[in-house]
């Protein structure tokens, strides 16, 4: 699980790598999309994220919904 993660914040520098370049206007939207999808991609870095996938609970896509529906009994 060490090396997965290890890829893994490896693909995470790699990635602002790109998106600074964005910034700073070295490169385009393509380009930067392009480059990240290149390194999410890789065989080790999806190996890395269809392992770790499991141990993390998803976050809801609207957390204010589950506090209403705990909060008054529905959305």
């Amino acid at each position: 699980m060490k090396d997965q993660l290890i890829i893994l914040m490896e693909a995470l520098r790699l990635s602002r790598r790109e998106i600074d370049k964005l910034r700073s206007r070295r490169q385009g939207v393509e380009t930067t999309v392009a480059a990240i999808e290149r390194i999410l991609h890789e065989p080790d870095v999806m190996a890395a994220i269809d392992n770790l996938e499991p141990f993390v609970p998803s976050p809801s896509i609207a957390p204010d919904v589950e506090e209403r529906v705990r909060e008054y009994g529905h959305a």
